[in-house]
Parts: structure tokens; sequence; C-alpha cells
């Protein structure tokens, strides 16, 4: 350590101004160890890699980063990904077969995933930078899970601790609840030496925790769970006005608009509800990215706009404006897969708007026991449209009645489940494996 300070890198590929599905999540983690005076110095992708990938990066997002925060831009090998002749290396374009072929024996021999190229990258990158200022603790979050084989290959180059953040599994189908990949895959090995020799594994919801535990018993007492948080500055300024009786009210979905959400079962749902007097004339409005990439943008978007009434399509939001969006809607829609291992990300964000929340997912989702005392959430019995109406309904005359003491109750409960207190305990465990 230099002096008192511990260093950690944290290993965040997809780190601001990326707009990944684990972008606040790693953002958070970087921003709690600073604020708990540590040294952070990130490992992230290259701004163009994104602007490449998604298309568009997130400047806003970016300026939320704590600015005692070192970030050194990697940058991310993406021949392989390339799918267009006209961006494509002479020999992938000429040769593609035995590219690929090649591609694939270098991957198997790296790492089993098709980002394995960036850890001799990371491996260099961090190698530079404990020699400028020694590294106390690696931290890595995936995905990708390349991340968490340089995490391993790190631990034994800097002879150094390593913790692994899974906010989504690997060798596990969280949408199928079965195994990613086919028997002796390669990533079941490999995951299993990664997590065994991690100072901890941490992931993001109980179910989760428990199938770590049970798949590799040996680090069962280093298994931890860190929920996904409120970043307090995003709904710092959302206020609370009831729509006027007789005006139509104003139903919301806030986040990226993925292609494995329940569309077509709330479509058909909203639908139904339209056709009822509380919901007469009311809108629904779909507020994000569609999805993470841009060629997942025009499917998502054509189910989106099937021309239902009452539904339009908004765009994303900057950072900055998402208080002034959630407070111009009446109540929000939350539309998740129905596995019990999948989590909202956006669910506090969601519990500080202080609306009523339909959850648009089958009750074992872990999401359902988050909002188990959150007095303004309706949940659907099961995703299909007559369940969905009943929800929107119901949480239509809870806009009709819902006073300010049900706002400012609702926003009180989110401010329970901040990144900073959802952190804290793996925060003090991590610095006290550095200060030991």
């Amino acid at each position: 350590m230099t002096g008192t300070r511990p260093h950690v890198l944290l290993l965040g590929m997809q780190f601001p101004p990326a707009r990944g599905s684990g972008v606040y999540r790693i953002r958070s983690w970087a921003n709690h160890f600073a604020r708990r005076g540590f040294d952070v110095t990130v490992l992230a992708a290259d701004r163009d890699y994104w602007v490449e990938r998604a298309g568009v990066i997130d400047p806003e997002l970016e300026r939320t980063i704590d600015p005692r925060i070192r970030i050194r831009h990697v940058r991310v090998p993406r021949e392989h990904l390339r799918q267009n002749l006209n961006t494509m290396s002479w020999a992938h374009a000429n040769f593609p077969r035995a590219w690929i072929r090649s591609h694939d024996i270098a991957r198997r021999r790296i790492f089993p995933e098709i980002y394995a190229s960036i850890i001799p990258l990371f491996l260099a990158h961090a190698s530079a930078v404990h020699a400028r200022h020694r590294v106390d603790l690696v931290f890595a979050t995936g995905n990708p899970y390349a991340q968490y084989g340089a995490a391993h290959h790190l631990g034994r180059l800097l002879r150094r601790p390593y913790v692994v953040d899974y906010h989504d599994p690997w060798t596990l189908n969280p949408l199928t609840e079965d195994d990613a990949f086919p028997p002796h895959h390669p990533a079941f090995s490999w995951e299993r030496r990664i997590i065994e020799n991690a100072a901890l594994t941490v992931t993001v919801n109980e179910p989760l925790g428990q199938w770590y535990r049970e798949r590799y018993p040996k680090a069962a007492d280093r298994v931890r769970v860190v929920e996904n948080g409120l970043a307090e500055e995003v709904v710092a300024d959302v206020e609370f006005a009831r729509r006027p009786a007789g005006e139509p009210l104003r139903f919301g979905y806030v986040g990226t608009v993925r292609g494995d959400l329940p569309i077509e079962e709330f479509l058909d749902g909203w639908a139904l509800a339209r056709k009822e007097p509380a919901l007469h004339e009311a809108s629904m409005d779909f507020y994000g990215y569609l999805g993470f990439f841009t060629h997942t943008e025009g499917p998502i978007r054509a189910r989106l706009e099937s021309g239902v009434e009452g539904v339009h399509y908004r765009g994303p939001v900057p950072q900055p404006q998402l208080g002034r969006t959630y407070s111009g809607l009446d109540a929000l829609a939350m539309l998740l897969p129905s596995s019990k291992y999948m989590t909202a990300g956006k669910a506090y964000d969601y519990m500080a708007a202080g609306r009523p929340v339909i959850g648009v997912h089958e009750p074992r989702n872990h999401t359902s026991e988050v909002f188990r005392r959150y007095p303004l959430f309706f949940g659907v019995t099961s995703v299909d449209a007559a369940s969905v109406r009943d929800a929107l309904v119901a949480a239509a005359e809870a806009c009709r009645r819902q006073t300010a003491e049900q706002f400012e109750a609702c926003r009180a409960m989110a401010m329970r489940h901040t990144w900073d207190l959802a952190m804290e305990p793996v925060g003090d465990e991590v610095e006290a494996m550095i200060r030991a």
C-alpha cells in the first residue's frame, strides 16, 4: 500500500461511458472504493470500441464517476466481432474459414470466451499499473467473463488476492435455469478454478448466491450477495402531483428495452386494460435504448411499434433528465424475464420514483421479494394478457388515490437500498483483507 491507502485495480471493460447491462454496478463499485479512501484504477475498454459496438456512449453517466478514480483505457480487439466485409481485415475477408478457425484455436488455448483476447492486454496494462503503484487487490466484474480469467492470472502474477463480482452468471443460463454450456465444456473447469482461488465471489441475489455455494462447496464460505442498489442522484429531484380527475393517466417503462422482455404479453394486456374506465385514453411510454448493440434495435423497435393504441417509444433519457421523466409519469411498468435468478437493475430507481409499480414477471422472479413490502406494488399472477390487464387496472386505481404521504413512504423505503449501503459489508471485508 502507498502510505495507508489501499490500491484496488478494477477490471471493468463496461465502465462508463459504456452503456452495457452492468455499467451502473461497475461504476458504483469504483465510486464506493474511492469514497472509502482507496486508490482506484480501472481498466476499461477504449471509447471507440463502444461507439462501434453500441452506436452510442453515455457521457452524462461518465460525469458521475468520482474524480479521484484513474481510468486506463485498453484498446479491445474487435476483428472477431465484425460482420461487415468493408470493416474486416484483409485476411478475415478473404479467408474467413481459416481466420475463424485460427481465432477459435487461440480462444481455446487462452480462455473459452469470445473476449479471450483481452486477457493478455489486461495482464500487460495491470503489470504496468502495478509497477508504478503497487496493487493490493484485483476486483473483476463480468461480463465479459474473460475478466475473471485475467483476475485469476493476476492473482498469481502479482501475488495479490482477487475478488470476482458476477453481475450475470456465466455457466448458468438464468432464463432457462440450466447449464449454459454442454457437459465437459472448458468454461466449467475455468469457473471452478477462478472461484475456488478467489478471495471472495460476489453475486446479485440470494438465489444466485445459493447456486454458487452448492456448485462450488469449497468456496461456499466465501460467497457474498450484494444486491443492485439505488444511485440517489438519479432520483433526487423526483416530484409528486396526483393526476387531475378526468385527465388520462401516463404509464411508463424507463430503462434498456431488451429483447428478452415480455413485450408482447404486456402489450396484449395493455390493449385489454385500455378498454377499462380506469385507463381510458391512458398512454404507455417506453424510454431507453433498444438493446445493447446496434443490430438489436430494429427488431425491438418493431415489437414496440406494432400499432397498439396509446403506446409510444420516446427514446433514451440523459441521466440528468431522469427525475423529470419519472415526475411526468403516474405509474411504472417493470418488464422482466421470469427466472428466479433475475433481478431488476432499475428496481430501486422505480421504488424511489414513489409511483405504483406493475411487476410484469412471474412471482418467482427475485424482484418480487425486493418489492414485498413496497405499498404500491402490483405484480401479475402469471405473464399473460389477463393478469397484466388486472395489474394495470389496480395500479391505475391506486394512482387516483395516491397521497403525498404514500409517495414519501415509498421513497424512504428506496433510500434503505443505496449502492453504498449494499456494498459496505463487502467493502469492509476487502479493506480488512488488504490491511491484514
